[in-house]
């Protein structure tokens, strides 16, 4: 188990909280995604655009009345390359 396992992107708080509530719902929208990590909007847009880059984060903008709203949701690879970092701080840390 060295260092080198861990994917240090993965790992900086701002995207870790990001995928840690994302892995836990089906999909979020903004404002719900704000509230949960504590980031400010514009870290949040950064953070989301930056893991849909990855290929980790699906976004999608869908009309809700007469409003438009930004939802988040985590891809299958995404879900699988969270799981996997789970599990590899759990092996490190020893649980």
């Amino acid at each position: 188990m060295a260092y080198t396992d861990i994917d240090p992107h993965l790992v900086a708080p701002k995207r870790f909280v990001s995928l840690a509530h994302l892995r836990q719902v089906e999909q979020a929208d903004y404002p719900a995604l704000h509230e949960t990590t504590g980031l400010s909007m514009p870290d949040l847009s950064k953070v989301l655009r930056d893991l849909e880059a990855r290929g980790l984060v699906e976004i999608s903008k869908e009309r809700k009345n007469r409003y438009g709203m930004t939802l988040a949701r985590l891809t299958p690879e995404g879900r699988r390359t969270f799981q996997d970092l789970v599990e590899t701080l759990r092996r490190i840390a020893g649980s």
